[in-house]
This record gives C-alpha cells, structure tokens and sequence, in this order.
C-alpha cells in the first residue's frame, strides 16, 4: 500500500513537472522579448540570413502583422545597444523592425510610409521562392556600370554628386599645386616681386646745406617751385619739405598737393644733361 501511494505520488509531481515545462517552453517562443533578444544575438553573430527571415517573420506575425514570407530585409542601422531593420514580406509594403539589447521590440510600417530600399543603407537581403539567398553588393564593373546608366539616364542627384566630387578634386589638386609652387620658389631663393611707387622710384638724400644753396642758386618760377640753372625744378611742399623734380609739373603738383612723383636727383638730372652736352 505504501509502494502504491509513493508511485502516485511521484507520478503526480513528475506530471506536474512536465506541464510545466511545456508552458513555459511555449510561453518563452511567443514571449516578444525573447524573440527580440535572438534576433538582436542573431544579426551580431552572423547567423545564416534565412534564420533570420524566419525570425523576422515570427514577429511581424506576433504584432497581428499580415507576413507570409520574408523575401527581403535590410540592416538599416546598427548602433551599440539598437538595430533597425527593413523589411519586405510578399505582397506587403515595407515595415520597419526594431530590437534592441535589453529585450525591446517595436514592428511598424506596412502602409507604406516607409520609403524603398536603397542600397547604399546597406547591404539588401533577397530570398527566393527555391531557397536561394542573393545579396545587393557590386563588383567593380557593375558600380560602373551602374553609374554610367544614371548618368545617361539624367540622375539629377548623381550628376550634382559627381559634379561636386569632381570640384573638390580640382580644388585640393589646385591648392597642392600652390603650395608646391611656394616651395619650389622658396628654395630657389626667389622673392615676390616687389612693386615700387613712381615716388619711391627715386630719392634725393641731400643734405639741408646743399637744398639751401641750390634755393638760392634757384629762379622762382611760381608759387613754391624754384628752377635750378642745372634744369632741376626745386619745390617747397606744405611741411616746408624741398624735392627735386625734373618736370615743373610735377614739382607743381607737390607744392600744392604734396604728391611726391616722379622725384630726381643732382646725379640724375647731369646725367641726362651730359648726352645732350
């Protein structure tokens, strides 16, 4: 009687046992936290793609989402503790996938207010109706290709990227050769060119003595401006300055004006006279 009574009860919390279990198996693969912390685990661990579409699927279906079958998702973007994925069921519009590290899960979309895949988001998944899984990535050739087909297609946004790649290209090729031209005229000792004013072109370095004797020797020919027997015009500025000009315009325009033009010098002006001699 004993033996019987402890074989029911075994029997009993074996049964219990079990039930328990199988709720709590079925409970964790419906359970939207799980599913989200396997896909997140799935996508960071390179899981085979089509296990992933299978898993995509369980939650678009979890959230009352109509999705028969998965043939095309894409890793939109993919931060530390977030991913966002694009997805495509057939016969359905995009929806929009989120999971996360702590176990978030967030389905939307499906009414088409997500915009199309572009692959420059990301590498684009497809899966056909026999089980075969293609990719979105280009060779060489085909990027191309690819390009010149939008060009002549008359892709506004790609000529204008283009265009502007090009720009820049011309810009850093023109500022390298610059600083190349700088470099190479600065080691061959070349100094920029220097332009000098028509009043610096000649100073008279006399002393106040030499100025005062030549006045004298001077016939005023009009208000401030002296001639000199040598030819030289000898003109009294405002500041009471004595410049020595070879033309009496000029020597004019600086005892009103103080505009220093054209000035010369004692060593000058005997040297144009002596030809002339």
């Amino acid at each position: 009687m004993r033996n019987l009574l402890r074989i029911l009860i075994l029997t009993g919390f074996l049964s219990v046992g079990f039930s328990s279990a199988q709720a709590q198996s079925g409970l964790n693969e419906t359970d939207p936290r799980q599913m989200s912390l396997d896909l997140y685990a799935g996508i960071n661990r390179g899981v085979l793609p089509e296990n992933l579409a299978l898993q995509l699927r369980d939650i678009i279906q979890l959230f009352r989402y109509r999705c028969t079958r998965v043939t095309d998702y894409q890793v939109f973007q993919q931060r530390p503790n977030l991913i966002d994925l694009k997805v495509k069921c057939s016969g359905d519009p995009l929806y929009g996938v989120t999971v996360a590290s702590n176990g978030f899960v967030s389905v939307f979309g499906g009414n088409g207010i997500l915009s199309g895949f572009d692959r420059r988001d990301g590498l684009i998944l497809s899966f056909r109706v026999e089980g075969e899984t293609t990719d979105s990535s280009l060779t060489v050739d085909q990027a191309f290709d690819e390009t010149v087909s939008r060009i002549e297609m008359g892709d506004e946004f790609d000529y204008i990227y283009l265009l502007s790649t090009f720009m820049m290209i011309l810009g850093i090729g023109i500022v390298v050769f610059v600083v190349w031209l700088k470099m190479y005229r600065f080691k061959q000792g070349r100094k920029p060119r220097q332009r000098h004013k028509p009043m610096q072109k000649h100073r008279v370095r006399l002393s106040s003595k030499v100025k005062d004797q030549l006045l004298e020797e001077s016939t005023e020919v009009a208000k401030y401006v002296h001639r000199h027997p040598s030819g030289v015009y000898l003109s009294v500025g405002k500041t009471g300055k004595r410049r020595l000009f070879r033309s009496r315009f000029w020597a004019v325009i600086y005892a009103r004006f103080g505009m220093k033009m054209f000035e010369t010098s004692l060593e000058e002006a005997a040297a144009e006279e002596e030809p002339a001699s």
